[in-house]
């Protein structure tokens, strides 16, 4: 009887433990999530988004960092994402809104370029569960 009441408070301890676990792995997001995909030969350069953060740092007097995870492919794809719970929601939607146009311009000038380069496309609120695809850990994304 004794050991009985031990091993029902530790199934009991193990399953919420568990559970704590589960709910916080689900509630990380990211606020903007950049894919770099890949047709045939590798994909495009980040360097645009690269000169358009660095703009948007130095215009805002903010720094805005982003997160590299790699290895989302057979062919070099990988993500950039963004958490962007230290910007106000105006100061969010000045990052974020152009930021679909640009993208959009980079793929169209990718195709006249280099037409072997990967689609470039953004997603936003991505939970941390949708990017369980990629095989490498998370690094800081340099500028």
């Amino acid at each position: 009887m004794k050991y009985s009441i031990f091993f029902l408070l530790y199934v009991i301890l193990i399953v919420q433990v568990n559970g704590q676990t589960a709910t916080t792995s689900v509630s990380q997001k990211y606020d903007v999530v950049v894919s770099f995909g890949s047709m045939c030969c590798g994909t495009a350069s980040d360097n645009f988004l690269k000169d358009y953060i660095k703009k948007f740092n130095s215009k805002n007097k903010i720094t805005v960092k982003g997160n590299l995870l790699a290895g989302c492919g057979r062919e070099g794809e990988f993500k950039i994402l963004f958490t962007l719970s230290n910007l106000k929601e105006a100061k969010k939607a000045t990052l974020t809104k152009p930021l679909g146009k640009l993208i959009d311009d980079q793929n169209k000038k990718n195709k006249t370029s280099n037409a072997s380069s990967g689609p470039i496309s953004i997603a936003y609120d991505v939970p941390l569960s949708k990017l369980e695809n990629c095989r490498e850990t998370l690094a800081n994304w340099k500028l």
